[in-house]
């Protein structure tokens, strides 16, 4: 139970620097995001729509997935009605207030999430049997391209983004989990490993 909290402690910070450096100092993520020609107005039209924060999406009309109020307002643009083809699609998370700056909730709630995922690739490292530090290195950060694949394909396919979106989103996953696991395949051995070593060490 010590080496798995350990590794998902020392997975968990690297984690946590990784997603700092990523999004505060490097550009790649900006890359990705597209602006409105109009900021400012439609910044004042989603504040004016939006009761709460919350997920919102426009959907097309006659779908199983369009909401009554959607459906009542028939994609009316002031006195123009829009057909369902040429109404756009929009699946948006919005907070009407901003992010502003990221609070001590939000730093604790962040490495919380990498403690448990961390915690979690340390126990399956601890259940792999003799095992190099390659193959160490290469489960964790399997972890990472596979959380990448399920986690962000399937939303690119459906709702879109760009190829640069999903890449780059693809690309920060596998990167941190392959710095943390350079790391946690080092500390976090199996205990058949750890006994071999230590039997080793007293026969020297």
């Amino acid at each position: 139970m010590g080496r798995v909290l350990f590794g998902g402690v020392v997975g968990a910070l690297i984690a946590f620097v990784c997603g700092f450096f990523s999004w505060e100092v490097l550009p790649w993520h900006n890359w990705t995001f597209q602006s409105f020609p109009n900021q400012d107005f439609v910044g004042w039209v989603i504040k004016e729509n939006v009761q709460e924060d919350g997920v919102y999406v426009i959907s097309c009309s006659g779908r199983k997935n369009s909401t009554p109020v959607s459906e009542q307002l028939e994609g009316q643009v002031g006195s123009k009605k829009l057909i369902p083809k040429e109404r756009p699609f929009v699946y948006a998370q919005i907070k009407k207030q901003g992010l502003g700056d990221t609070g001590f909730k939000q730093h604790v709630v962040s490495f919380l999430a990498q403690l448990i995922g961390a915690s979690l690739i340390s126990f399956v490292l601890t259940k792999m049997g003799k095992s190099s530090y390659g193959g160490r290195l290469l489960v964790v950060t399997s972890v990472g391209l596979i959380t990448a694949i399920l986690g962000h394909i399937p939303n690119w396919n459906q709702f879109g983004g760009g190829h640069l979106f999903l890449l780059i989103n693809m690309a920060d996953l596998v990167a941190t989990w392959f710095l943390s696991g350079l790391v946690m395949a080092a500390v976090v051995k199996p205990k058949s490993e750890e006994v071999h070593d230590v039997s080793q060490l007293a026969c020297s």
